[in-house]
């Protein structure tokens, strides 16, 4: 019996006359009813969760309306993984008492681990009017709007829900991170900082909130505030080292890699979200001798992600997925995102040989389904970023499962078996930092699409810049503006007279707070000239307007840099430890321009204002970023398509082989066969 199914017996009770309440209906036996409950639950005591299933199921059509047996039958369901009967037998308790608002919560508890998150708040807010709506209420409906990306509707309920948590610590502590998380989706970054600065007071030492109040602060350009967020992290971080206990943390890792490129403390928070994320979950190991199926001789590849859609990954992946030989590849999707109807979409779709929409799936159903699809590589795409199913990768339903691209740097997890890198990105020596085994492409890791156009550019009067002035660029997102960085940027701008510094930040706050900070350093805050967020095609109509493009520290661009590149811009990087401090450095190696990848922050500036300063050296710079443009294999999709398919042959012989994931070296670095 699979969990995508209701057992026969039960799709029976669903079917039957007395279960609907239609006409002609059976006088209710409540004898009877009481006897086969007295029964089932004999079998519920001896765990025989089938037989009592029958027992409730045979209770149920002799007595319909009494809801109690709706609930043992439900409960049933549940221990036996059938989650969408247990569903429908919640719907029929909860019709017999809509004042009831424990089966009300039951039902809703169901629907969440369902995934139907737009069921979900139907059923609260058809709890009867004298019913109470408790916080447990409130945040259950605040976890559907997370989950259905409406904001605005999380921010009220988790409001709600803090008022009426009164003294339970738990409740309190749900209702001001769901708070906290649902403020950064509205842009009230300084808001949310202080919510995981009260969840703080209450723990000093909860690393998770110290984490999400130094990413908040960040988002604003709060630095003050980042000062004590930071210091608050240390003092988590030194806590564990020292008692090995993580309380609750609630939120991704990410937030720490914008705020160093220790690859060693990297991993460790990695894991440790790993492990708070899998508990309770029986996580299956690594099986070598799992046979890598080959469905009409094909090796079918599962792509993971909520991004196929207008989004950065789509747009890197476009041409890659085109190229993929299909008398070899066959592509599995599972996309848990939205269906914005754009050409984007329909041209990733359009290489797909199946898509599943998997929002609404459950863990046991989106596994068994990739499972039936006998995938032989499963890609994750999105690691511990919005719309993650770590849960389902917990449980293995591919042989082999690999991280690539979605995620910068490693998930700590041992269900994903390799990451995919490059020799610039991940080199071998950076083992000891992944769980994952290092696989590297031959050049850079990151795919591009040679297709994507490069539009007429706009002029800089309709861009707010000014005409004669030398303008550097960082079209990052504001969190990754660390002070240090903007420091170095506020010291280039006064070696290089007249120049500007174009930036993308759209919270008016922010930006004052960016301008103050120049002024700190005695910049002119006019000298700073803010952009708005822009669709990808004006986006890159924009680009050519820069003169210089400087990236972000710790973490760097990624799409925002390909782009600039792509548009003929050039980047100067800051090169670190780090995954995200070294995607910029990657794609520079792979259009032969390394020295703009600068391993400390005096080169960087002095790079800058050389290049602001020495127009010739500027336009040779620009030449030879034409020539890597036209001629690396960074912006050649299809080239990209074949070296990854080979990337995962070399993993494929290894299952195949009976061996074990082991780091892999790029193509042209393997001196010998691959071995133990």
């Amino acid at each position: 019996m699979t969990a995508l199914t209701a057992p026969p017996v039960a799709a029976a009770v669903a079917a039957s006359p007395t279960a609907t309440g239609g006409a002609g209906r059976r006088k209710p036996d409540h004898a009877l009813a009481q006897r086969l409950q007295a029964r089932g639950r004999e079998c519920l005591r001896k765990g025989q969760f089938s037989l009592a299933q029958a027992q409730f199921a045979q209770a149920v059509r002799a007595d319909p309306g009494q809801q109690l047996g709706w609930l043992l039958l439900a409960q049933c369901d549940h221990r036996l993984r059938q989650t969408g009967a247990a569903i429908e037998h919640l719907h029929e308790a909860f019709r017999l008492d809509h004042q009831d608002a424990q089966v009300c919560q039951l039902l809703v508890d169901c629907l969440l681990e369902a995934h139907r998150h737009a069921e979900v708040i139907e059923a609260l807010e058809s709890l009867g009017p004298t019913a109470v709506r408790s916080a447990h209420w409130h945040l259950s409906k605040a976890r559907a709007h997370l989950a259905l990306q409406d904001f605005q509707g999380t921010v009220r309920e988790c409001s709600a829900a803090l008022g009426k948590a009164g003294g339970d610590a738990l409740l309190r502590h749900q209702a001001l991170q769901g708070l906290g998380h649902g403020l950064m989706k509205c842009d009230g970054h300084v808001e949310a900082a202080w919510c995981y600065r009260m969840l703080l007071d209450a723990n000093p030492l909860d690393f998770g909130s110290a984490l999400s109040a130094a990413h908040a602060s960040s988002w604003a350009c709060d630095w003050p505030g980042l000062v004590g967020d930071f210091e608050r992290l240390r003092q988590c971080i030194a806590h564990v080292d020292t008692s090995g206990h993580v309380p609750i943390t609630g939120r991704s890792p990410f937030a720490l890699i914008t705020l160093t490129d220790d690859p060693g403390l990297l991993r460790w928070a990695a894991e440790h979200t790993y492990r708070e994320q899998r508990a309770g979950l029986l996580a299956v190991p690594h099986d070598p001798a799992r046979s890598i199926p080959r469905p009409d001789g094909k090796l079918r590849i599962g792509l993971l992600s909520s991004d196929f859609h207008v989004h950065a990954t789509s747009l890197l992946i476009a041409e890659c997925l085109e190229g993929m030989d299909a008398s070899q590849f066959a592509l599995y999707f599972y996309s848990g995102g939205q269906d914005d109807r754009s050409a984007l979409r329909a041209r990733v779709r359009a290489t797909a040989a199946c898509w599943v929409e998997t929002a609404d799936l459950s863990t046991a159903q989106l596994v068994e389904r990739i499972r039936e699809d006998q995938i032989g590589v499963l890609l994750d795409m999105k690691g511990y970023t919005q719309g993650a199913r770590m849960d389902v990768l917990v449980h293995r339903p591919a042989p082999l499962q690999v991280s690539w691209l979605g995620y910068p740097g490693t998930t700590g997890a041992d269900c994903l078996d390799y990451v995919i890198g490059d020799p610039v990105l991940t080199p071998l020596s950076a083992q000891p930092h992944f769980s994952e085994c290092i696989a590297q492409m031959p050049h850079c890791y990151q795919p591009n699409d040679s297709t994507r156009t490069r539009p007429q550019p706009v002029s800089r009067a309709e861009c707010g810049l000014p005409e004669d002035a030398f303008v550097f660029a960082s079209f990052n997102m504001a969190y990754k503006i660390v002070p240090e960085v903007f420091e170095a940027w506020c010291r280039i701008l006064q070696a290089t007279p007249g120049s500007v510094l174009w930036l993308i930040v759209e919270q008016a706050p922010a930006r004052e707070r960016l301008q103050a900070a120049a002024s700190a350093h005695g910049i002119d805050p006019r000298r700073l000239v803010f952009a708005p967020f822009l669709a990808p095609e004006r986006h890159r109509a924009r680009l050519p307007q820069a003169d210089l493009c400087l990236d972000t520290f710790p973490c760097g661009g990624h799409t925002t840099a390909s782009d600039a590149l792509w548009a003929g811009v050039p980047v100067l990087a800051l090169q670190g430890e780090s995954f995200a401090s070294r995607v910029a450095a990657s794609l520079l190696h792979s259009l032969g321009l390394p020295e703009m990848a600068c391993t400390d922050i005096d080169t960087y500036m002095q790079t800058a204002v050389t290049l602001a300063l020495d127009a010739a050296a500027l336009q040779t710079l620009c030449h030879r970023l034409e020539q890597g443009r036209l001629q690396s294999p960074l912006f050649d999709g299809r080239r990209f398509a074949t070296d990854l398919g080979h990337l995962l042959q070399r993993m494929v012989a290894r299952q195949e082989a009976g061996l074990p994931p082991m780091p892999l070296a790029a193509a042209s670095q393997v001196a010998a066969p691959v071995g133990r």
